[in-house]
């Protein structure tokens, strides 16, 4: 009945900010940012409004998170299927709008993620029983290491994109593996393989906080 009743004010709270004309006044989630920058994330955006799901609640983080995810389950190869956004609250959720649903997000997301070098069917991702793992990105193979903390859902990669540790949060559910980021560490991977979309990216996510982004695999 909480969950129903917060659902509910969700849309509620959709209803009011498109009719007030969200993301056209500089405003961001949390009070801060510019003009400019609401405009960027509003082409992002853009086209979901006035659209509702059940499936909106499977786009926060603390429910697709679960016990079930161990080392051993994240062994061997993964291909990258498509992007990923989740919000890490119901109120994330609502400050953004609720009429906001995320695959219109990873819509634009993906485009990123490709000019990044990823591609379904292709990129992939293997994780090997030794600790060591490596990404097949378009021409290139990238090594590293990893290490995984089953209490909190943490993966951190050392070397794999970028120099030093690169935390994520992963779970393993129905044989899909998904990675999320926060916006920050998303960023420095684009900028670290040369994506030229870095800059935009860039604009876009230092507007907003309380998103994890990132991308899902297949095995």
């Amino acid at each position: 009945m909480k969950r129903i009743k917060s659902f509910a004010a969700i849309v509620a709270a959709s209803l009011t900010l498109a009719s007030c004309g969200f993301g056209t006044t500089g405003q961001t989630a949390n009070g801060t940012g510019t003009a400019a920058q609401t405009d960027a994330l509003g082409s992002i955006l853009g086209g979901a409004a006035g659209q509702a799901g059940a499936g909106i609640l499977g786009t926060i983080l603390g429910n697709i998170l679960g016990g079930t995810t161990t080392q051993q389950s994240l062994v061997g190869s993964w291909t990258y299927a498509g992007p990923k956004l989740v919000f890490e609250s119901e109120n994330v959720l609502s400050q953004i709008g609720g009429q906001v649903l995320s695959n219109n997000i990873e819509q634009k997301l993906g485009t990123y993620l490709e000019k990044m070098g990823f591609k379904a069917g292709k990129s992939v991702l293997t994780f090997g029983n030794d600790g060591n793992c490596s990404f097949a990105l378009g021409s290139r193979t990238l090594p590293g290491t990893y290490s995984y903390d089953q209490r909190s859902n943490k993966l951190t990669l050392n070397g794999l994109f970028v120099t030093g540790q690169l935390p994520c949060t992963v779970t393993v559910q129905n044989g899909q593996l998904l990675m999320l980021f926060d916006a920050d560490k998303l960023l420095s991977i684009a900028t670290a393989v040369g994506s030229k979309g870095s800059s935009s990216l860039g604009s876009i996510l230092g507007s907003y906080k309380g998103l994890k982004l990132g991308w899902a695999m297949n095995r």
